[in-house]
C-alpha cells in the first residue's frame, strides 16, 4: 500500500516538476530575448512571436507549479522530523529512484542549455551561422530553471542524509547517479580534448575546404569541443570532490561511502573505458605513421606529417593519465582500507578488466588481419580493384592488433603472476571467474554468428542460389573472425576448467548443524554512531541469523 502512493506521488512530483522547468525556461527565454538576447535560436512562427511565447510559457508554469506544489508537500510531510515513519520513508527505494532520475535529467539539462551556449558564442565569435540549437536566451534560461531544480533537490538530499543513516534504495540508487555522472562527465572532457586536438590537427594539415563550405568551418567543432571539456570537466570535478568529501567524512556517512561498490564500479568503468581510449588514439597514431611509411598520408611537409602522427598520440596520453590516475586512485583506497580482501579485489581489478580491453581489440583486429590476408591469398575484390584499399586496412588494423595484444600480454601477464603465488585463491576469486566466462560468452557468440554467415554462403552455393557479390570477399572476414574466435574460446576454456579443478579440491564452508552464539567486539572511536554501523550490519545478515548487543564495555585510550 505504501509502495503504490509512493509510487503515485513520486512520479506526480516527476512529471509535474519537468512541465515546471519548462514553463520556467520558456518564460525566462522571453525575458532575455526582450532584454536584447534574441538572437539564435527556434521562434515559433506567425503573428507576435513573443506573446505566443509569453501564452505558452505562463499556461505551462500555472498549470504544473500548484500540481507540483501539492504533491510534493505530501512526500516531504512523510519526512519531517516528527512523523514516525521518517526513517523509513526517507530510506525508500521509490524516494532514492525519484532523486536519482530527477536529478540525472536535471543535469543533463543543465549541461545540454550550457553547451549550446558555448556553442552559440563560439560560432558567432567566428561569425558564422548555428543552426539548431536553442540560442544564447534559451540555453541561459534552461540552464537557469533547471539548475536552481538540480541545487534544490541536492540540498534535499543533503537535508536527509544530515538527519540520520540510511540503508537500502535510498541509499545506494541515488549513489548511483553520483557515480555515473562523475563518470560521463569524465568521458565528455576526454572526448571534448580529443576533438579539441584533432581541430588542432585539421587546421595544422589545412585540408582543401569544400567549395560551399564557411571560411570559418572552425567554429562548430570548437564550440562542441569546448562545451564538452567545460560541462564535462565542471560535472567530473563537482560530483567527484563531493563524493571524496564523503569519503573523507569520519562519521557514518564516511563509514557508509568508503566500502561502497558503486565507488569500485566508478574506478574499474573509467579505467576500461580510459584504457579502450588510450590503445584506440594510440592505434591511430601508429596507423598514421605507417600511412606515411606507405606515401598514404595527405601531405609531404614534415611538420604536417609530424602533427599528422603526434597528435592522436597526445590524445592517446590524456585517456592513459586518466587509466593510471584511477588506478592508482583505487589502490590507494584499498590500501587505507586495511582489508586484506579489498586490497586483493582491487589489484585484480587492475588487471582482469584491462585484459579484458586489451584482448577485445587484439583480437578483433587479428580477425580483419586474417580475413585480409585470406582475401589477397583468394585474390579478392579489393585485391583485384587495384587501388589502396588493402594498404590503408593493413594500416588500421596491423596497430590495433599489435597494441592491443601488448596491453593483453602485459595485464594477462600480472594475472599469471598472481596465480603463481596462489593458485587457488586466485581460481576461486569471482573477478577472474566472471572474465572468464565474459570471454568464453563473448567468443562463442562472435563465432556462431561468422560460422553462421559462412553456412549460409556455402548451403546457397550448393542448392544453386544465384548469389552476388564476391565470394573471396564475403567470406574473408567471417573465416577470420571464426579463427580467432576458436582459439580465443579454447585457451579461455582450458583455464577455466583448471580452475574448476583446483577449486575442487579445496575444504567447503564449514556447517554449522546447530544455532551456536559467536562473541563479536565492536570498537567505536569517539563521536562514532554505533547504532547507524549496527543496523548495517545488520541489514547485510542472510536469514536465519541475528545480531544482538550484549553489555558494552568502555576503554580508557
Amino acid at each position: 500500500m505504501q509502495t503504490a502512493r509512493r509510487l503515485y506521488v513520486y512520479l506526480l512530483s516527476g512529471i509535474s516538476l519537468g512541465v515546471l522547468v519548462t514553463g520556467v525556461s520558456m518564460l525566462l527565454t522571453v525575458l532575455l530575448q526582450s532584454a536584447g538576447l534574441s538572437f539564435g535560436g527556434p521562434q515559433l512562427g506567425g503573428g507576435d512571436v513573443t506573446g505566443q511565447q509569453l501564452t505558452l510559457a505562463l499556461a505551462l508554469t500555472v498549470v504544473s507549479l500548484p500540481v507540483w506544489l501539492i504533491h510534493w508537500l505530501v512526500a516531504e510531510r512523510s519526512v519531517r522530523e516528527d512523523r514516525p515513519e521518517a526513517d523509513v520513508e526517507r530510506s525508500s527505494s521509490v524516494r532514492g529512484l525519484y532523486f536519482a532520475i530527477a536529478m540525472g535529467l536535471l543535469l543533463i539539462a543543465v549541461g545540454t542549455a550550457v553547451s549550446s551556449v558555448i556553442q552559440e558564442a563560439v560560432t558567432r565569435l567566428g561569425d558564422a551561422q548555428f543552426f539548431g540549437g536553442s540560442g544564447v536566451a534559451g540555453g541561459l534560461a534552461l540552464a537557469a530553471a533547471a539548475g536552481s531544480a538540480w541545487l534544490y533537490h541536492a540540498w534535499l538530499r543533503n537535508r536527509d542524509w544530515a538527519r540520520a543513516p540510511m540503508t537500502g534504495g535510498g541509499a545506494w540508487l541515488p549513489r548511483t547517479y553520483l557515480y555515473l555522472a562523475a563518470f560521463v562527465g569524465l568521458m565528455l572532457l576526454l572526448s571534448g580534448l580529443g576533438g579539441l586536438l584533432e581541430l588542432i590537427s585539421r587546421v595544422i594539415l589545412e585540408p582543401p575546404p569544400l567549395d560551399d563550405a564557411p571560411d570559418v568551418w572552425w567554429a562548430y567543432p570548437l564550440g562542441s569541443s569546448l562545451g564538452s571539456i567545460l560541462v564535462g570537466g565542471a560535472t567530473w570535478i563537482g560530483h567527484l570532490a563531493y563524493s571524496n568529501g564523503l569519503v573523507r567524512d569520519e562519521g557514518w556517512r564516511g563509514a557508509s561511502e568508503r566500502p561502497a561498490k558503486l565507488r569500485l564500479a566508478y574506478f574499474v568503468g573509467v579505467v576500461m573505458a580510459a584504457a579502450a581510449g588510450a590503445i584506440f588514439f594510440a592505434s591511430d597514431s601508429v596507423r598514421a605513421a605507417i600511412e606515411v611509411i606507405l606515401g598514404l598520408a595527405p601531405s609531404d611537409e614534415p611538420a604536417r606529417l609530424l602533427a599528422f602522427v603526434l597528435l592522436p598520440l597526445v590524445t592517446a596520453s590524456a585517456y592513459a593519465v586518466a587509466w593510471w590516475a584511477h588506478a592508482r586512485w583505487m589502490e590507494r583506497e584499498a590500501a587505507r582500507s586495511g582489508t586484506g580482501e579489498r586490497i586483493e579485489t582491487a589489484a585484480r581489478l587492475e588487471l582482469y578488466p584491462i585484459a579484458l580491453v586489451g584482448l577485445a581489440f587484439g583480437a578483433t583486429a587479428v580477425a580483419w588481419l586474417i580475413g585480409l590476408l585470406l582475401e589477397s591469398l583468394f585474390a579478392g575484390g579489393r585485391t583485384l580493384s587495384g587501388g589502396d584499399f588493402a594498404q590503408r586496412d593493413l594500416a588500421r588494423w596491423a596497430p590495433m592488433a599489435l597494441v592491443g595484444t601488448a596491453v593483453w600480454i602485459v595485464a594477462w601477464r600480472g594475472v599469471e603472476l598472481r596465480r603463481g603465488i596462489d593458485a587457488a585463491a586466485e581460481a576461486s576469486s569471482t573477478v577472474r571467474r566472471a572474465l572468464l566466462l565474459i570471454v568464453l560468452a563473448g567468443s562463442i557468440l562472435a563465432g556462431i554468428g561468422a560460422a553462421g554467415l559462412i553456412l549460409y554462403r556455402l548451403f546457397g552455393a550448393v542448392v544453386g542460389i544465384s548469389q552476388s557479390g564476391d565470394p573471396a570477399a564475403e567470406l574473408s572476414t567471417p573465416l577470420g573472425v571464426l579463427v580467432v574466435a576458436v582459439a580465443v574460446a579454447a585457451y579461455h576454456a582450458v583455464a577455466l576448467r583448471r580452475d574448476q579443478g583446483l577449486t575442487a579440491k579445496l575444504p567447503g564452508p564449514a556447517i554449522v548443524t546447530a544455532p551456536i552464539a559467536l562473541d563479536l567486539r565492536l570498537t567505536v572511536p569517539a563521536g562514532g554512531d554505533a547504532a547507524a554501523v549496527l543496523a548495517t550490519i545488520s541489514e547485510g545478515l542472510p536469514p536465519g541469523y541475528a545480531l544482538e548487543v550484549a553489555e558494552p564495555s568502555l576503554e580508557e585510550g
